[in-house]
């Protein structure tokens, strides 16, 4: 006859037996409603807690760039006679980068100018010509025409005196000459490489499936590698299109708060992203 477990193993003697006995003896005062299982509450967070989740833990890398960044070129071809800032150093906005040797296009434009004022005179004289019925109405056509040519021929070696002198259009400092004082240049000659450092932007590659909390005026903080900064900054637009082979899309930011030790060409990660959509 098969006596019960419980009833078997309680009257063993060895310490196996007694051990047994005293396993068996806790899972039957286990209640039959008790569960192993937590709570689904436990289990089961909401949309907002993963999402929240997601975009704290999410890191992207960044470089900063330059918002003004300009390559200056000859326009005319002459001698340069002044490239008065060396690299590094700061210049104002208006300020004279480049000066060329122009004595022959002055002259030029000078003698245009005379030549202008003598065909103006020319014109006026047949003008007062045509009231006495003295000059063919062809001769004082051909004499306009001739006034429209020449104020034409004035006004492009005007334009060439301009080139003679090249002025920043904006404040910033040289990042490189590619030229130096008293070479000549052929017009469209790189000279000076120029870049606005106070005014910088972050160029950040994230993933495409970002887009799905991730937009314009969402919050972040960007660690510089070089410096060890950690700066507020805030998302300004997304690029309209998404890689498709690398899944991944350009979004460009600012910084919140400047630092002047933040230059273009330095990297960093952004990360604890906020405000997401």
């Amino acid at each position: 006859m098969i006596q019960p477990l419980s009833h078997s193993i309680a009257h063993r003697s060895t310490p196996f037996g007694a051990l047994l006995a005293l396993v068996a003896g806790a899972l039957l005062s286990i209640p039959a409603t008790a569960s192993l299982v937590p709570p689904v509450a436990a289990q089961v967070q909401g949309p907002a807690t993963v999402r929240d989740q997601a975009t704290s833990s999410s890191i992207a890398r960044g470089v900063v760039r330059a918002t003004a960044e300009a390559t200056l070129s000859a326009r005319i071809s002459a001698r340069i006679v002044e490239l008065p800032y060396a690299e590094g150093t700061e210049f104002a906005r208006g300020a004279m980068l480049a000066a060329f040797d122009c004595e022959r296009p002055l002259a030029e434009a000078r003698a245009a100018a005379a030549a202008l004022n003598a065909q103006r005179k020319q014109v006026e004289t047949n003008e007062e010509l045509d009231r006495f019925n003295a000059i063919g109405k062809s001769d004082l056509q051909i004499s306009r025409a001739q006034l429209e040519k020449t104020q034409a021929e004035s006004d492009a070696l005007a334009s060439q005196t301009k080139a003679c002198a090249i002025t920043a259009p904006f404040r910033g400092r040289v990042l490189a000459r590619l030229a130096r004082q008293h070479e000549f240049v052929q017009t469209g000659t790189p000279l000076l490489k120029i870049v606005d450092t106070s005014s910088t932007e972050l160029d950040i590659i994230v993933p495409s499936h970002w887009l799905s909390w991730l937009g314009p005026g969402t919050l972040f903080v960007f660690r510089i590698d070089e410096t060890r900064a950690v700066l507020p900054a805030k998302v300004l637009r997304l690029l309209p299109s998404v890689d498709p082979v690398s899944r991944t899309i350009r979004i460009v930011a600012t910084f919140t708060t400047p630092d002047a030790r933040v230059l273009p060409g330095m990297s960093g990660t952004a990360s604890g992203w906020k405000g997401a959509k």
